[in-house]
């Protein structure tokens, strides 16, 4: 998905919108999943990062120990 996407417009055009009750609450729960989705994956995506820089400077010190013999 886009980062571009910002629930707090879709919460404004939801307002605005001809809805039954039933029909906006879903839409919010619906925002509000994506919402916890979106913090969840940004999350995910700095842990690889700090995983995989991590990995990249263990591989480095491997080949060098590996060199030296």
């Amino acid at each position: 998905m886009s980062k571009d996407v910002d629930p707090a417009a879709y919460r404004e055009m939801l307002e605005q919108a001809n809805l039954g009750d039933a029909e906006r609450q879903l839409l919010l729960e619906l925002i509000d999943q994506f919402e916890q989705v979106s913090a969840e994956n940004d999350r995910l995506r700095k842990a690889l990062l700090r995983e995989s820089s991590q990995n990249r400077s263990r591989m480095s010190t491997k080949l060098k120990e590996a060199l030296y013999e």
